[in-house]
């Protein structure tokens, strides 16, 4: 006979079950030596873009020790072997899976903001403290705070008062959670005290900002604002056929009427998840709702996926490209923030429909890309505005080595960062053909063969006008 308490424990290890080939892959690896010496590493600044002199680069048990000369080879300084910027960040994710742990790490992710935070991931960042297993280190919300009129009771923390806040600020403290995650029907005066409260605490409030809150008290309350609400509606509360419409009209109302988005935004830090926007939309230039992604998807999530891919190819081509539109605005109102002072960050709202964790890492940086950020903040946006935001900067062992290793220079093009030659995760080297196998690996898992989808592509490829059939098939 199973028990509660047996029950709560099997949902701890959720994304690490016992078995698992995953699992056991990523549990084998870490067995594998934590020292190193690379020998003539190149590393890029994350503040300008630039690559440095190559230097020697000596890891002890997973840490970084110091940087020394390379000798010269044949009396000339010697070549680069390796370029190396710092392990990836995806600062909006939803794990729900070893699958995705695996998609983020063969992409350069050593890292990830879990924002709708659960005992299996408090678990998973045990094991990672533990060094049981090669894992992307989690920051972890105690799940999602709301008010009384929440569109989602089932599964939020609805607080109504000061005696619920209370309650919520000593659960986090108490489970070691890392962040309170608001949302959108929190009312302004209980969003108030927990602000109040949660700084006292030294707990960062991110997430929603909700509607009753404007948005220049958000930039001065939160740690980080999440899809840009708050500058724009959350749209996706509105029956579909309203969502599109509303969008367009709130950023036509905006432009009429706002002093400029970004005023109030410098030195905050705002995760856009454009890519996430993208995929709602329904257009396909981009999201491309092939069978492979539906198939690698979380099994739980197909069914959402499915509806999603026929949305998408019901669409009319003329709405559909009205959409592209409204997002690329919301790539230029990220720009704006940017210029502002914005601390911009690199999420992708991981788990939502064709939204797979890994690809679409470099997808969002894709999105930030065309919307006009330059190599250097892009770069920044991916690694050192993370770290910050999730306030490992200054800790204790923040020179641990996770780093992204590269044969050639990125050149300040962040489509070739897509691809990792190498990866060290706390000390544990991976190299390409590591990288390949573990890919492979989660494709098999997902019943696709590895030939299905190149790691390092942004999506699988789809042949003609087989994109209609097939998807239309899997749904």
């Amino acid at each position: 006979m199973t028990g509660p308490e047996d029950a709560m424990w099997r949902h701890r290890r959720g994304l690490l079950p016992d078995g698992d080939r995953l699992v056991t892959a990523l549990q084998e690896l870490a067995d594998r030596s934590r020292t190193h010496v690379f020998r003539a590493v190149a590393w890029i600044d994350a503040v300008t873009g630039e690559a440095a002199a190559p230097r020697d680069l000596e890891v002890v048990d997973g840490r970084i020790v110091g940087w020394g000369p390379t000798p010269p080879v044949g009396g000339r300084d010697a070549p680069c072997d390796w370029y190396v910027v710092p392990g990836f960040v995806d600062a909006h994710a939803h794990v729900s899976s070893v699958s995705d742990l695996v998609g983020l790490l063969v992409h350069g992710v050593t890292a990830y903001r879990q924002m709708w935070g659960e005992p299996a991931h408090l678990y998973s960042a045990g094991v990672h403290r533990a060094r049981h297993a090669v894992l992307p280190r989690p920051w972890v919300t105690a799940g999602v705070v709301d008010g009384p009129a929440s569109r989602i009771p089932h599964a939020a923390t609805v607080v109504d008062g000061e005696r619920a806040v209370r309650q919520v600020v000593e659960d986090v403290l108490a489970f070691g959670f890392d962040g309170i995650k608001v949302y959108d029907d929190l009312e302004r005066p209980v969003f108030d005290f927990l602000a109040r409260e949660a700084e006292r605490a030294g707990i960062p409030v991110v997430g929603h900002v909700p509607e009753s809150v404007p948005i220049d008290v958000a930039y001065r309350t939160m740690r980080s604002i999440e899809h840009l609400y708050g500058i724009v509606p959350n749209v996706f509360r509105l029956p579909p056929s309203h969502r599109w419409d509303a969008l367009a009209d709130a950023l036509g109302r905006g432009r009429q009427g706002r002093r400029g988005v970004g005023a109030g935004a410098a030195g905050c830090f705002v995760c856009p998840t454009l890519v996430a926007w993208r995929a709602r939309s329904g257009e396909r230039r981009f999201t491309r709702p092939s069978r492979t992604a539906l198939q690698a998807a979380t099994p739980s999530r197909r069914r959402s996926w499915q509806a999603t891919a026929r949305d998408a190819l019901r669409l009319d081509p003329a709405e559909a490209q009205r959409r592209s539109g409204l997002i690329d605005r919301l790539g230029g109102i990220t720009r704006e923030l940017a210029d502002e002072g914005a601390r911009l960050l690199v999420g992708t709202d991981c788990g939502n429909p064709f939204v797979l964790a890994g690809p679409s890492y470099h997808k969002e940086v894709a999105e930030l890309s065309r919307s006009g950020l330059d190599f250097a903040t892009l770069l920044g946006a991916m690694t050192t505005n993370a770290y910050e935001v999730m306030g490992w900067r200054g800790e204790p062992g923040a020179r641990g080595a996770n780093l992204v290793f590269y044969r050639q220079p990125p050149d300040g093009k962040a489509a070739a960062l897509a691809r990792p030659d190498a990866l060290l995760v706390d000390g544990v080297f991976l190299d390409g053909d590591d990288l390949d196998r573990l890919w492979s690996l989660r494709l098999a898992v997902a019943g696709l063969d590895a030939s299905a989808w190149a790691r390092g592509d942004l999506d699988p490829p789809v042949a003609g006008d087989r994109l209609t059939k097939e998807t239309a098939r899997a749904g």
